[in-house]
């Protein structure tokens, strides 16, 4: 009977070790404390995009901004500042501003909210293949108004301030 035990713990040995191994493909692990499902793929990616048709004669930017409510966009973040539930800061030194600074930019001479005509958007990344989704989240905006040369033409954007979101 034993060597009968011993032929069977033999071919159970030989068997496993013929059998091929297959190897999972190796993939970053989902990031579950961000609350983002997915494999995080930029954890910082920069980015403006245009929210304001400089030029009317652009039918695809006017196209393009067709779904988009951007007073009420720019208004929310403007409120959401004032009720303190965003925190404006200086873009260039990263410095708290106060409710009276935010207050005396939008009381300065030549200043609309109409102008503010790009928004840099700061943010993570994430590709679920589960779901076969991406989703992204937004961890900053700044916000710039239109910045235009003497004869009248964009010259580019001007910084206004920057919102950071919670992480």
């Amino acid at each position: 009977m034993s060597s009968k035990v011993l032929l069977a713990a033999c071919l159970m040995i030989l068997s496993a070790s013929c059998r091929q191994h297959e190897t999972a493909p190796v993939t970053p692990a989902p990031v579950a404390q961000s609350g983002v499902p997915g494999i995080e793929m930029a954890d910082t990616i920069i980015y403006q995009v245009i929210i304001r048709n400089p030029n009317p004669d652009d039918t695809w930017t006017t196209y393009c901004l067709s779904g988009l409510n951007r007073k009420a966009f720019i208004d929310s973040i403007f409120n959401m500042v004032y009720d303190s539930k965003f925190t404006a800061f200086n873009r260039e030194t990263r410095e708290k501003l106060t409710l009276k600074q935010v207050k005396d930019m939008e009381g300065a001479d030549g200043f609309s909210r109409d102008k503010i005509g790009m928004i840099q958007f700061t943010e993570a990344w994430y590709l679920d293949p589960v779901t076969q989704s991406m989703s992204k989240k937004v961890l900053a905006m700044d916000l710039g108004y239109d910045y235009y040369s003497s004869d009248g033409e964009l010259v580019g954007y001007k910084p206004l301030f920057r919102v950071e979101l919670k992480k």
